[in-house]
């Protein structure tokens, strides 16, 4: 029982992180999409993380950006949705 007490603060703080993956537009522009889970993670951590990565700020990729979210299976697990923010950053050029 006192492994699982362990284990739960650590698999919550996994999840409360926003992902970010670098990818280079057709322009030859740096951009980052980034996943951020409903679960404990709120759009403005997620906006402030977008800030962190772009330096000179950015703008966001709406063909890029969604939200996902899960139907409810009827099970009882609720499965929190994820918004996914596609950013492009103003410093980098190609």
């Amino acid at each position: 029982m006192k492994k699982i007490i362990f284990l739960i603060p650590l698999i919550v703080s996994a999840c409360a992180s926003v992902t970010p993956h670098q990818y280079t537009t057709q322009q030859g522009k740096m951009g980052y999409t980034l996943t951020c889970s409903e679960f404990n993670t709120t759009w403005e951590q997620c906006q402030s993380k977008a800030g962190e990565l772009c330096s000179q700020g950015y703008e966001v990729d709406k063909q890029l950006s969604f939200k996902e979210s899960f139907p409810d299976s009827g099970d009882g697990i609720y499965r929190p949705a994820n918004n996914h923010l596609a950013v492009v950053c103003k410093d980098s050029a190609g």
